[in-house]
């Protein structure tokens, strides 16, 4: 006799249990588009892996004849390892030195394998960071054990990303990260005595990135230095985050603007709505004005720069 788990009240099974036991798939989580993604960047992938695998089989065959003499084994992850690997044929009167031999090949074969199992772990994270501005980390591929034969899955990229979300949504993890990184950027180094200001209309964020000393020097022009790009380009999209409410904002919203050639004279003009303007300064304090005085003041809170403090000394 067949019985039932199912926790009834009265004659009515609980229907609440039964809901609540069902879980939902990571898979479910994203859209159809995310999936045909990752389902057309894994069939890519397997393609590879046949051909790479195929080869790998070809002179690993071919290997086996040698194993008597070079005595090789397999590492785990199928590369040929020996001792004394390129003087084999040091001391021998024959022309076996020109010979072909598989060894080298199938060592850059397991290279191979391990790069493309790595770029598509790449393409995977990146696919959703750049869709959804997150900023999920890219796992590793250990090429140590990696083995050749490996299919990877899609689905293990995707669980990592749902995972790093934490239960909030694409777009609450997207804010929550730029409001970090922002607030990383214009925090005040422990000598200042300045800290990012609103002011009528304008937002001062000093000493937010520093010019290339030598382009300054021999060339007379102000080229953002290379370490400081990341701390623009964080600054752009806060602002049009705090402004318009968009988390694509980059440095491309500055029109005109080169950062190997930039105006210390000038304003820069915005393609944000409420943010209308951006002027820099030679000791790296950036300067951005808005349309009217409560647009600087929304922008100002939203990024939380209200709760900036200089640090103790």
């Amino acid at each position: 006799m067949q019985t039932t788990t199912a926790t009834k009240v009265g004659n009515t099974p609980d229907l609440l249990s039964g809901i609540l036991s069902v879980q939902v798939r990571n898979e479910d989580k994203i859209t159809e588009q995310d999936r045909l993604y990752c389902q057309t960047q894994q069939d890519l992938l397997y393609r590879t892996l046949d051909q790479i695998d195929r080869w790998y089989a070809v002179f690993k065959e071919d290997a086996e004849q040698y194993q008597a003499e070079r005595k090789f084994h397999y590492e785990d992850n199928g590369k040929v390892s020996m001792r004394d690997f390129y003087s084999y044929h040091n001391g021998r009167d024959d022309y076996s030195h020109n010979e072909f031999n598989p060894f080298d090949l199938i060592n850059d074969l397991v290279d191979k394998n391990r790069n493309a199992n790595s770029n598509f772990a790449g393409r995977i994270i990146s696919y959703f960071n750049n869709t959804y501005n997150v900023q999920v980390p890219v796992p590793n591929i250990d090429g140590k054990t990696l083995r050749m034969g490996f299919r990877p899955v899609y689905e293990t990229y995707v669980d990592a990303v749902i995972e790093h979300l934490g239960g909030k949504s694409f777009r609450e993890t997207a804010e929550e990260e730029l409001l970090s990184r922002v607030q990383k950027v214009v925090k005040p180094a422990y000598w200042t005595k300045v800290k990012t200001e609103l002011k009528k209309d304008k937002i001062i964020f000093p000493e937010i990135i520093r010019f290339d000393d030598f382009s300054m020097q021999y060339s007379n022009r102000c080229r953002v230095s290379y370490s400081y790009t990341n701390e623009l380009e964080t600054l752009c999209a806060g602002i049009a985050f705090g402004a318009d409410d968009i988390l694509n904002g980059n440095s491309k919203m500055i029109i005109c603007f080169d950062d190997n050639n930039v105006s210390i004279n000038d304003w820069y003009d915005l393609t944000t709505t409420n943010a209308e303007q951006i002027r820099f300064y030679k000791n790296g304090r950036i300067d951005v004005r808005f349309k009217d005085s409560a647009a600087a003041e929304s922008c100002f809170k939203r990024l939380r720069l209200d709760e900036i403090t200089l640090r103790e000394q």
